[in-house]
């Protein structure tokens, strides 16, 4: 049985009209600066991540500044999802920040389908019946996906429309590819579900980061000396800080994004500018 842990200090008997955003991996890196930013910016939270322990002492950090609800568990966990599903629609869910996600140097290739595919397919298919109208949803992708290139595109296009990865696990020989294509398939999960949120006025967009500094990106940067060139060949040859890539999430959930949808945004200091070698190869 995976960890369920709850905390339903703000939650109410009756539908909450607070303005709520939903941040999955919020316990640390990206998540954890997508959680300051938006609350920085007027959002109370929902914050979602693996690690109970992690997580509660994240949501001590905001809890003081503004309502924050949390629940820990995993998201590749039908059950999970279904209750974290119920909990969504017991408030209004106006945007959601999916960062969670696991590095190539964090599991087998099948578990990192999982993680960042599959699970951010089942998060989707559940948010686009209970967020609310005019909600703006944004899914970590990676710059691995652009780095991947096409090859593969019609492949991973059917996986993701008809939700079977199948194919897909033959594809992912290793697990820097596996995580190439779940990124390439977070970049389509946005594009294919843009119709369906845009039917309830609402946006679904991903952004691919570049290399950034957290301790993930530093343990991969040690196994793979290929990162370390890409970041010093950029145009902006440095390691982003987390909230930089969390400004662009905040930025999509704001009015002032109210007319982009369906699209990737690349937030890489010019990375793939410089880069030519192509990671399937």
């Amino acid at each position: 049985m995976h960890r369920i842990e709850a905390s339903d200090a703000y939650m109410k008997k009756d539908q909450d009209m607070t303005q709520y955003a939903l941040v999955t991996g919020a316990a640390s890196g990206m998540g954890r600066a997508s959680a300051d930013v938006l609350q920085a910016a007027g959002w109370s939270l929902l914050l979602v991540d693996l690690d109970a322990g992690k997580l509660e002492t994240a949501n001590a950090g905001l809890a003081g500044k503004g309502a924050v609800n949390w629940l820990a568990g995993d998201l590749t966990d039908v059950d999970f999802v279904s209750r974290l599903s119920d909990k969504i629609a017991g408030l209004t869910v106006s945007a959601a920040v999916h960062c969670a996600g696991i590095s190539p140097g964090m599991g087998s290739p099948s578990r990192i389908l999982d993680v960042n595919l599959a699970a951010s397919i089942a998060l989707v298919d559940k948010l686009v019946n209970v967020i609310a109208d005019g909600a703006s949803v944004v899914l970590f992708a990676s710059t691995a996906g652009h780095m991947l290139g096409s090859v593969f595109d019609q492949q991973i296009a059917e996986a993701v429309g008809e939700r079977d990865l199948a194919q897909l696990r033959d594809l992912a020989t290793s697990p820097e590819i596996a995580y190439a294509l779940s990124k390439r398939g977070v970049q389509f999960l946005a594009r294919n579900m843009a119709l369906a949120f845009g039917k309830k006025n609402g946006r679904i967009n991903s952004i691919s980061p570049g290399i950034i500094d957290t301790p993930m990106s530093h343990a991969e940067m040690a196994q793979q000396p290929l990162m370390k060139t890409i970041v010093e060949n950029s145009p902006l040859p440095r390691l982003a800080q987390p909230r930089e890539v969390a400004e662009v999430a905040a930025f999509l959930c704001s009015p002032a994004a109210s007319f982009v949808t369906g699209t990737d945004i690349l937030v890489d200091g010019g990375s793939l500018t410089t880069f030519t070698h192509n990671i399937a190869e």
